[in-house]
């Protein structure tokens, strides 16, 4: 069975994997797939959703890790 790509169950897992990827330290890419999350959750849960806000934090550690303090900050 396809969830699709606006799922709750599929951005949960894309989350997850960005976070092992963080883990890895291949924060590049874990800051791609948090962008991904981002985008469709704000799009279909709005900005304020608590997962939203979550995944917001977890970029905002990624960019930490790659020295980005001023958009870190911005997020």
């Amino acid at each position: 069975r396809v969830l699709g790509a606006e799922h709750m169950n599929t951005l949960i897992t894309i989350s997850n994997i960005a976070i092992t990827l963080q883990h890895l330290s291949k924060h590049q890419e874990a800051e791609v797939l948090f962008r991904e999350v981002i985008s469709v959750r704000q799009r279909v849960f709005g900005p304020d959703h608590p997962a939203t806000l979550k995944t917001r934090y977890s970029l905002c550690a990624v960019l930490y890790h790659q020295n980005k303090y001023g958009e870190a900050e911005a997020r």
